[in-house]
C-alpha cells in the first residue's frame, strides 16, 4: 500500500467531512435566525388555519433541512475532490499505511452521517406529503359542509393536542381527526371500528381511537366552559384512502374524504346547539385558530 497516497485520501475525506459539517450547522443557524428576524404579517389576525396548516408548516421546514443537507453533500463532494486534486504532497507525519488506512475508513464511515440523514428525511417528506394531500383532501370536503350553515375549523388547539377540523353547528359539535394508516402511499382495503380497535387490512391497532377519545374529551371540556353548560362534542375518526364500513357504535363515526360530509347526518337532539352557543363557540374557535398562533409540532 502506497502510504502517501492513502494520507492525501484521509486528508481530503477530513477536510471534506469537516467542510460539510460547519456548512450545516451554518445553514441551521441561519435558519434559526431568519425565523427570529421575520417581519410580522400584518394581516395575520384576519388570517384563520387552512385546511392541514400545521402539516404543512411541519412539511415545510423537513424541506429546508432536506435541501440544507443535500447542499452539504455536494459540498462534501467537491471539497473531497478539489483537495485531493490540488494536494500534491503526503502529510507531514510518518505513519504507516495502515494507519492511514484506519484513518481514512473511521473518517469515511463517518462521512456517511450526511447520505443518512437525507436518506432519513427524504422517506419522512415523502410520509408527511402524503399526510398534508390527506388533510387537505378532508378540509375540502368539508367545505361542502360549510354551504350549510355550518362552521369549519382546522388545526384547533387544545392543550398540547391538535383537532384537526371541527365542525359547529345548530344540530352539535364535531371533531374530526384525520389518520393515516399503513405505508401511506395507496389505498390499501377497508377500514372498520372492533370495539376500541381500529381494524384496518391484516392489521389493528387503538391508537387513532384513544387519541380521538382525549381530544374529543378535552374539547367538550373548553366549549362547555365557554358557553357555560355541558356540550358534547361527537368524535369523527377520518380515514383518507380507505374504504370504511359503518360503525354500530354512538362514541365514533368513522369516514373517509368522501364520506366525510355525512357527519351531519349524526345527529342527536340531545346534542343540539342554540343560535347563541354557536355564536359563543365561533368567537373561541376563530381566536384560536388564528394563523400565526403557536400550536404544537
Amino acid at each position: 500500500m502506497d502510504a502517501e497516497l492513502i494520507s492525501r485520501i484521509f486528508c481530503a475525506l477530513a477536510i471534506a467531512l469537516a467542510g460539510s459539517l460547519l456548512f450545516v450547522a451554518a445553514g441551521t443557524a441561519w435558519m434559526l435566525l431568519g425565523d427570529k428576524l421575520r417581519r410580522r404579517n400584518p394581516f395575520a389576525e384576519y388570517i384563520v388555519h387552512e385546511a392541514g396548516h400545521r402539516v404543512r408548516r411541519n412539511l415545510k421546514d423537513l424541506d429546508r433541512r432536506y435541501f440544507l443537507y443535500l447542499s452539504a453533500l455536494l459540498v462534501h463532494v467537491l471539497l473531497l475532490l478539489v483537495v485531493f486534486l490540488l494536494q500534491r504532497e503526503a502529510l507531514p507525519f510518518d505513519y504507516p499505511a495502515w494507519v492511514w488506512l484506519a484513518a481514512s475508513v473511521t473518517v469515511g464511515v463517518a462521512s456517511l452521517f450526511i447520505p443518512f440523514q437525507i436518506v432519513k428525511l427524504k422517506r419522512s417528506r415523502s410520509k408527511l406529503a402524503y399526510r398534508r394531500t390527506a388533510n387537505i383532501a378532508v378540509g375540502h370536503a368539508l367545505q361542502r359542509i360549510a354551504s350549510r350553515g355550518y362552521n369549519i375549523y382546522h388545526d384547533v388547539q387544545v392543550g398540547n393536542q391538535v383537532i384537526d377540523n371541527v365542525v359547529i353547528g345548530a344540530k352539535g359539535a364535531y371533531a374530526i381527526n384525520v389518520f393515516v394508516l399503513g405505508n401511506g402511499h395507496k389505498k390499501s382495503g377497508t377500514a372498520r371500528l372492533s370495539d376500541s380497535n381500529l381494524v384496518f387490512g391484516n392489521a389493528k391497532t387503538s391508537a387513532p381511537v384513544g387519541v380521538s377519545v382525549n381530544r374529543t374529551s378535552a374539547l367538550s371540556k373548553e366549549l362547555s366552559k365557554v358557553i357555560g353548560h355541558p356540550i358534547r362534542v361527537r368524535s369523527v375518526i377520518a380515514l383518507p384512502g380507505w374504504n370504511v364500513v359503518a360503525a354500530d357504535t354512538e362514541k365514533h363515526l368513522l369516514v373517509n374524504e368522501k364520506t366525510v360530509v355525512m357527519l351531519t347526518g349524526w345527529t342527536d337532539p340531545d346534542t343540539y346547539l342554540m343560535d347563541d352557543d354557536v355564536a359563543q363557540i365561533h368567537d373561541f374557535l376563530a381566536a384560536r385558530c388564528v394563523n400565526g398562533a403557536k400550536t404544537p409540532g
